[in-house]
């Protein structure tokens, strides 16, 4: 039998929130890898919820057990939720991390939230950030979505994306923004041109948009070929255009820069604001964390479809 790394699913005593677990569950169930749930809790050491009586952790354990999930419970001690899920990714070196993703504070803070961001920063695996009460759709994952940049980052994201797809015999819808202002000039660059009035700048962006365009789909085919792709090319500001995509897929795949000894992930603007207001769970691929993702990548391919 084939050595798996574990899945880390966080789980937080204090809302009960199951929304990590439940996608750790469906991502253990594809690639067949252990499940771990760790929960932080300031103070306290042990393997299981057994002094929770009546608590959280122990509804968690019982609700895990009805049914039939398979998953090593840890409590771990730590100042902070981040802290604590920091050690656990330090001892047992998951093929992939799963949190929640945070809401807004009453002031309307965009932030991601203290834990989901220093998770993100220490990892060096892939991360899924879910949304507040996410439930698994009732017939599995069967559209995956990703975000595509002309990047060594957006590359890596579209190459995770169609392996996943793969694996999962799933159809891959391909997203591509491109700066709204080059839809509106091309627009009335080609308007003008009717008129004789197009001037060099409309025709350089014009050239820029379809250039943009031609490399998105190359990109595509190369990576592609044999699936079911759905291209879609938006023009508009990146993050918006990636949060509406985001809410006709079942889970969105981006990337994301790494940087320093650790390989730690840095999000840009975009993606923070898309982990921050997507309705689907979103799969970060760190740079320079190949060998966590191309584990996960083999685990799902091997395990075949579920």
């Amino acid at each position: 039998m084939p050595v798996h790394a574990p899945i880390i699913a966080a789980f937080d005593p204090q809302s009960a929130a199951q929304a990590p677990v439940e996608f750790g569950i469906a991502a253990s169930r594809v690639t067949q890898s252990p499940l771990t749930v760790a929960a932080v809790v300031k103070g306290h050491r042990g393997a299981d919820p057994d002094g929770d009586a009546g608590g959280p952790l122990e509804r968690l354990r019982l609700d895990l057990e009805r049914r039939d999930v398979a998953a090593d419970i840890r409590v771990i001690d730590g100042s902070t939720a981040a802290e604590g899920l920091e050690r656990a990714m330090g001892e047992l070196e998951p093929e992939l991390v799963v949190v929640g993703a945070t809401r807004r504070s009453a002031a309307g803070s965009k932030l991601i939230g203290t834990t989901a961001e220093r998770v993100l920063h220490a990892s060096r695996c892939p991360v899924a950030v879910v949304p507040q009460g996410y439930e698994a759709p009732p017939e599995g994952v069967r559209l995956i979505g990703v975000a595509f940049a002309p990047t060594d980052e957006g590359r890596d994201a579209l190459h995770a994306a169609a392996a996943l797809a793969r694996s999962r015999r799933v159809a891959l819808r391909a997203i591509t923004v491109l700066d709204p202002r080059h839809a509106a000039e091309q627009s009335s660059g080609m308007l003008a041109r009717q008129h004789r009035d197009a001037g060099p700048a409309q025709d350089v962006h014009a050239r820029e948009r379809l250039a943009a365009e031609a490399a998105f789909r190359q990109a595509v085919s190369e990576t592609a070929s044999d699936l079911d792709v759905d291209l879609d090319v938006l023009a508009q500001e990146p993050a918006d255009g990636l949060v509406a995509a985001a809410a006709h897929v079942d889970m969105l795949v981006m990337g994301s820069r790494a940087y320093g000894p650790k390989r730690a992930v840095l999000l840009g603007s975009v993606s923070r604001q898309v982990v921050e207001r997507s309705r689907c769970p979103v799969l970060i691929i760190p740079r320079g964390a190949s060998e966590a993702t191309a584990t996960l990548l083999a685990d799902a391919e091997s395990a075949g479809p579920v």
